[in-house]
């Protein structure tokens, strides 16, 4: 149940205290840096590959909030090259340890079409206002389980550490909140999968530019989910009340049962509690949503990568899941890749912590802070697991969503797609707004008991 809290909304947690830069060094945010702290200027990168520089992004502010995948601007481009498992060893510059680890795994039947990059995520303008101000404003907590001085924005535009570059992942924006069905496909090694559809009604209070943070009362996020299908964990409902700050305040969650008609109170799930089959870690859904306080977090730098990006083909109402998803990994000839700029993080165990996975390596989009590839090993330090977010825009919000993700386990062969939409007749809506009545234990009722199709 509580894996939906961090597969969409990744949850903030535990960082040691860091200090706001300088006046001098946030005048660069504008500047030679956008606003929310990317480099501006583009660069020729290797094999031909371009990055080019940021122009605003794609932003037309003001249409439709609920609508489905927009359409591919970029249809009629044809890809640059096709990296394979013959070719990569040439292209091992641009390419993750979980890339190159897919590549020789399915060498038969995966690839990468290589196009050209386009930066097109863009926020709107009150998040960049508030980023802006962030930067010499925004500093951790004594705790270090939350932050001090914003409840709207990116928190750490200019980051010096690995702790405020994850940071800015979890607290990224994603409107008031939204509203729609969102479906899940655990694998097989056989390739055989079954299809979860779900019902979910959250508001998030963090970035909502008409709450003060003089007025703000710690409350990150509300959220409602109910499964709808398959027929055997139909029903199932959950209600989630979930702080910024997680020391300060606990977080809430409720079940209801529709055979029982009663309300539980059940206990936090996360960290290396098993998701999705046991393919994935509560703490790996939405990438990756804490708590912080199990990894030594590394700020590596920069690096130029392949990213999925504008996947806009692979979001699109015709595809259908059978399209998307193929035995040992999702179908190639729907995924875009890009060179982009990513900031590269590395998440290593603590000496006395508990964890299955002793070390991360997460790559973050400069443009968004998006986490859109994640290398993973376990206890022997032996790769294990990858996982890529397919990054769209979504210009009417305008919002860069890591709307579909493929986790993979290449040591069992299995993967669990998850957030899929493209067969739903209802698109998500987002800006999604509803008072704190909504979410109570009698509205979980309520909200259990009502037909969502």
């Amino acid at each position: 149940m509580l894996r939906i809290l961090g597969m969409m909304l990744g949850l903030l947690a535990c960082v040691p205290l860091a200090a706001k830069v300088s006046p001098e060094e946030a005048a660069r945010l504008g500047q030679e840096l956008t606003r929310i702290g990317a480099q501006k200027a583009g660069e020729d990168g290797p094999h031909g590959l371009v990055i080019p520089a940021f122009e605003g992004g794609w932003s037309e502010p003001g249409g439709e909030k609920r609508i489905h995948a927009p359409a591919d601007p970029y249809a009629d481009e044809k890809p640059l090259f096709v990296i394979t498992a013959d070719n990569m060893a040439q292209y091992q510059d641009i390419l993750t340890v979980g890339q190159q680890e897919l590549l020789k795994l399915y060498g038969k039947t995966y690839k990468m079409r290589v196009f050209p990059s386009h930066r097109s995520s863009a926020l709107p303008e009150h998040v960049l206002e508030a980023t802006q101000k962030n930067a010499t404003t925004v500093e951790l907590n004594d705790s270090g389980n939350g932050f001090t001085g914003t409840a709207h924005g990116f928190p750490f535009p200019i980051p010096k550490t690995g702790q405020e570059l994850i940071w800015n992942h979890m607290a990224r924006y994603r409107t008031t909140g939204f509203r729609g069905f969102a479906n899940s496909a655990v694998t097989t090694a056989s390739g055989d999968y079954v299809v979860e559809r779900s019902y979910i009604e959250a508001v998030i209070e963090y970035g909502d530019p008409d709450i003060r943070y003089e007025d703000w009362d710690n409350v990150f996020i509300r959220l409602l989910r109910k499964i709808v299908a398959p027929p055997n964990k139909a029903g199932d409902t959950v209600l989630i009340h979930a702080p910024l700050d997680r020391i300060k305040d606990e977080i809430r969650i409720w079940s209801y049962n529709p055979g029982t008609r009663k309300v539980r109170r059940i206990a936090e799930v996360g960290y290396d509690n098993p998701a999705n089959d046991g393919l994935m870690t509560h703490d790996q859904i939405d990438m990756f949503n804490g708590p912080l306080d199990r990894y030594d977090f590394k700020l590596i730098g920069k690096k130029a990568v392949l990213v999925p990006y504008n996947t806009y083909a692979l979001h699109a109402k015709s595809v259908k899941y059978t399209d998307i998803i193929q035995k040992g990994h999702i179908n190639p000839d729907l995924v875009r890749y890009e060179l982009h700029r990513c900031w590269v993080l590395e998440a290593t165990v603590k000496d006395k912590a508990a964890h299955i996975y002793k070390r991360r390596t997460f790559y973050l989009d400069e443009d968004s802070w998006l986490i859109l590839l994640q290398d993973i090993y376990d206890q022997r330090d032996q790769f294990w697991r990858t996982a890529e977010s397919f990054a769209m825009q979504y210009p009417n919000v305008p919002l860069l969503v890591n709307a579909m993700q493929a986790h993979y386990d290449l040591q069992s062969r299995r993967y669990v797609v998850i957030n899929m939409q493209n067969e739903e007749k209802d698109p998500v809506e987002y800006d999604f707004q509803a008072p704190d009545s909504h979410f109570t234990t009698s509205a979980l009722k309520r909200f259990g008991s009502t037909v969502h199709r």
